[in-house]
């Protein structure tokens, strides 16, 4: 029974692994079977969290433009049932009043406060300035203070929250002690000893027995004697003597473990996924944990218990609603007469009640979530009919479907117009485990929910001696563990790590030249065979190549872009890399799959199978790194010698169209100058991912708010200020839909996680997020506290989403209703995310290029309004003098020469 419990509170912890593998996944995974406003809701009373952005945010945006009055009269009118009733004689309908309601932000004082402000202010002599100038001339000579007094007379009460049923909830009710800052020191101590990866200096004693066997074995003598019991019975033991009756074990157990999740959540997921440990993983139980912790719970209650009782106030009369129903009145075009009949006035109290600040909260986001939707899929209307064929393909690049690669594309191809890019998920079908030359362990390199079954290996290509760099690393390695040169060395290198220290602060963009930059691996191979067969191989790139389209044509040069990123001192630095490869960088992926489709073998089992790759391609592996925005090249010594001006011409390109997109991730650092000229904008990013000092590296997945399944043509030339993951899918290579069927098992849930984390991370820093990272201190190589003790945090920190703007995803799939419906539903996850609305689908139908947004279990046609679609000849000219959010714009390119000598 006791195990059954655990497993039911175990759903509610987050999921989140050590920070090397950082994958992004729904914080709310475990409320997905409930509609989505319904489940923010239950987690926010549950949590204690909030479900959207403050009110005030809202209001600012509405200021901005960035939601409408129209946007918040369609929500109002969806939402809202007016009843054809108005509220009071002469007074608004309750449709009318949310929408006036909406318009207005009024800061609402607690019920504390409110006796002050009507003494100190003029607030009951004069009308409130939210007030119109014509309402307030036609509140002149009104008594305030009478209506004031009407509406107190019927304040109704407070209603006291009470005591939750954990025995530490109702010692802080009545003694005012909370015994958990007594525990709660003790077991993240005691738990982050036991989990430790190995920075501790000593080991923690008995941890090879678990948890709970290590804690006794340290404080055993200051415990009550429980005779060696296992951590069920001690757990029944501690549930007894706190007093819980057995109805409320589950409720118990589950806000005991939710008082601490990040520490519990990790303590579940090494239970579950051992090999995630970034060194080795301790017989980590949740039970064990449980028991620890309860048995905290005792002795500290046990002190707390024995403290004077305090006397607890009543709750008064609900002095904030009154307030808020007296200015709405003022701002409203109210009868305030009318309210002097008690009946009136309590009308007009409810009605101010039923739309509080939880539910305005939830209208106004849903009138932000609209006009996103009106702007993305307006625009995409309106750049069909401005956009242009391209022009033949001379080569081709298959990026991460990634929307930070969405602006790399972009400013490739208005680089040089005579290359196609597509998109795919950015382990390129290669799910293996990988072992770098140069690393100490294997890591999988794939999408979470896979479980690789292949290990490749980078092995040192015996025709090339080591560099010179190379065997000094290696006699620094051999020498640092011997007694004589050990020593000597300890010396030497310690003043020089004292330098290099120095320069990293003083000059972080020369010591990262001088000490980090070291050449791209050409003196080594991957192993692939014999771990992958033949046919194993030619199924990745066939599948790959299909999806994609890139199967209807091949250029001479292919190459396929990996992507991660590097940045100092950033214990997040994995929460940047490929979510797709599972928290990894996707080069070895790219590097791999290049040689499987240069493969001879390979070729010639795929054109038994339909997909010819001209004898003439080739296909080279590459990495961009999103922070420093360069690109490394792999095996560039195999490239035959017809592509190697192609592979010059694509360089050249590559290198253009990084420092262009370097310079639109600059507008949006606060260190960047507004004018900061284009070619200085490289240096820019660079300094900002090697700086020991700068907490912000890269933004991220900040602003991700749209995926698009469909061929390159609906977006090829849209500025979409990397706001959109962009997944090709060619239909005339799938008539079955079993190609779709894959890219939206694997797209949807992918990119509704990264969504998810950054809406949550965003809307509550602190509940869901990791809040600031300023007093963060890495634990155990496997997350972050604050300072020297607290909850394990989880969720991302506000520096990685402080210009997020939290929608929820937007999904456009090119494909008709009802098969994409069938789709949809056929997988479980995705028959959650869609069906109860934490992503958004649209089906963009090829046949008749209508669109159907799905709602209420069904595809109903949608008609976006017109957008005025600014048309500009480069990106630049789109975001220039921007530092936020950038409109939608059509780039009209003038198709220049191609780029040869990879000048900016």
């Amino acid at each position: 029974m006791i195990g059954k419990l655990i497993d039911h509170a175990a759903a509610l912890l987050p999921a989140q692994g050590p920070l090397q593998t950082f994958i992004h996944h729904n914080p709310l995974h475990a409320f997905e079977d409930m509609e989505f406003t319904d489940a923010v809701a239950a987690a926010a009373r549950l949590h204690g969290t909030e479900p959207y952005q403050s009110e005030r945010s809202f209001h600012d945006l509405l200021r901005q433009g960035r939601v409408q009055t129209a946007d918040i009269d369609a929500v109002v009118a969806e939402e809202v049932d007016d009843g054809g009733r108005v509220i009071i004689p002469g007074g608004p309908n309750r449709a009318v009043f949310h929408c006036e309601r909406l318009h207005h932000w009024v800061d609402v004082p607690a019920s504390e406060r409110v006796p002050w402000l009507l003494a100190e202010t003029d607030a009951l002599t004069a009308v409130t300035p939210l007030a119109s100038p014509g309402r307030r001339a036609a509140l002149a000579g009104t008594n305030l203070g009478a209506l004031w007094r009407h509406l107190a007379a019927l304040a109704p009460q407070k209603v006291a929250e009470p005591p939750g049923v954990r025995p530490r909830d109702r010692l802080l009710a009545t003694t005012g002690a909370d015994a958990d800052h007594l525990a709660h020191p003790v077991l993240i101590r005691v738990t982050a000893a036991f989990l430790d990866q190995g920075v501790a200096h000593w080991p923690m004693p008995a941890r090879d027995h678990g948890l709970l066997a290590a804690f006794r074995a340290l404080y055993g003598r200051r415990l009550p004697d429980q005779g060696g019991w296992d951590a069920e019975t001690t757990i029944r033991w501690a549930l007894g003597e706190l007093g819980v009756a057995e109805a409320d074990w589950a409720e118990v157990i589950q806000d005991t473990l939710l008082s601490l999740p990040g520490w519990a959540g990790m303590v579940r997921h090494l239970e579950h996924r051992p090999d995630s440990a970034p060194v080795a993983a301790p017989p980590a139980r949740l039970a064990d944990y449980l028991a620890v912790q309860l048995v905290l719970d005792v002795v500290a209650a046990r002190s707390v218990a024995a403290l004077p009782r305090r006397a607890v106030p009543e709750p008064g009369p609900d002095l904030a609603l009154v307030y808020e129903a007296f200015v709405l009145a003022q701002v409203m075009p109210v009868a305030v007469d009318a309210l002097a009949d008690p009946r009136h006035a309590a009308a007009w109290l409810g009605a101010v009640a039923e739309c509080d600040d939880r539910r305005r909260r939830r209208l106004l986001h849903l009138a932000y979530e609209r006009r996103h939707r009106e702007d993305v899929l307006g625009s995409l209307v309106a750049h069909q009919r401005l956009a242009r064929p391209a022009p033949a393909p001379a080569w081709q690049a298959v990026f991460c479907l990634d929307e930070r690669e969405e602006s790399l594309r972009r400013h490739l191809e208005e680089t040089d117009p005579q290359v196609a890019t597509f998109g795919a998920a950015g382990f390129f079908g290669v799910a293996m485990r990988y072992r770098g030359h140069r690393d100490v362990r294997e890591r999988p390199l794939c999408p979470v929910v896979v479980t690789p079954t292949k290990t490749v290996t980078e092995v040192a290509d015996t025709r090339h001696r080591p560099t010179l760099r190379a065997r000094w690393r290696r006699h620094l390695h051999v020498g640092s563990r011997t007694l004589g040169r050990g020593g000597l060395l300890a010396l030497m290198l310690g003043i020089g790590h004292a330098l290099v220290l120095v320069g990293r602060c003083l000059f972080p963009s020369v010591a990262h030249r001088v000490f980090d930059r070291s050449a791209p691996a050409r003196n080594t191979r991957l192993v692939l065979e014999p771990e992958f067969s033949v046919t194993e191989m030619a199924d990745v790139v066939a599948g790959i190549t299909r999806a994609t389209g890139l199967a209807a044509g091949f250029a001479p040069l292919v190459l396929v872009v990996g992507h991660g990123s590097t940045s100092m001192n950033n214990p997040h630095e994995s929460a940047h890399d490929c979510g797709a490869t599972g928290g990894g960088r996707g080069g070895p992926n790219a590097r791999a799959f290049a040689a499987m489709a240069n493969h001879p073998g390979v070729r010639a089992r795929l054109r038994e199978s339909g997909v010819d790759i001209p004898e003439g391609t080739w296909f080279v592996g590459a990495y961009h790194n999103t922070a420093d925005d360069t690109v490394a090249y792999f095996d560039t010594d195999l490239v035959p010698a017809p592509r190697a001006a192609d592979l010059d011409r694509a360089r050249a390109a590559l290198a253009a169209a990084c420092a262009a997109d370097a310079h639109e991730r600059c507008r949006r650092f606060g260190s960047a100058p507004a004018d900061l000229p284009a070619h200085r904008a490289l240096g820019h990013v660079l300094r900002h991912s090697v700086d020991l000092s700068q907490p912000r590296p890269e933004y991220g997945h900040a602003t991700n708010a749209v995926c698009l399944i469909g061929e390159r043509s609906l977006t090829r030339g849209l500025f979409l200020d990397r706001r959109a993951f962009l997944v090709s899918y060619d239909r005339d290579l799938d008539p079955d839909q079993t190609l779709l069927d894959a890219l939206l098992r694997a797209a949807g849930p992918v990119c509704a996680g990264i969504n998810l984390e950054y809406y949550f991370s965003f809307v509550d820093p602190v509940g869901y997020g990791c809040g600031t990272k300023l007093p963060h201190n890495i634990v155990g190589l496997l997350g972050v506290m604050d300072g020297h003790a607290s909850d394990l945090r989880t969720g991302l920190p506000w520096q990685m989403v402080e210009i997020h703007e939290p929608v929820r995803l937007l999904l456009v799939v090119r494909a008709a209703p009802r098969p994409l419906l069938d789709l949809c539903l056929r997988d479980p996850a995705l028959a959650r995310l869609v069906g109860n609305g934490w992503i958004r689908l649209v089906a963009w139908n090829p046949e008749d290029d209508t669109l159907h947004l799905f709602t209420d279990g069904a595809f109903d046609p949608y008609t976006p309004a017109d957008v005025p679609l600014p048309v500009v000849t480069t990106s630049q000219a789109a975001y220039a003098g921007q530092r936020g959010p950038a409109p939608y714009a059509h780039v009209r390119s003038p198709h220049p020469a191609p780029v040869l000598d990879g000048t900016p």
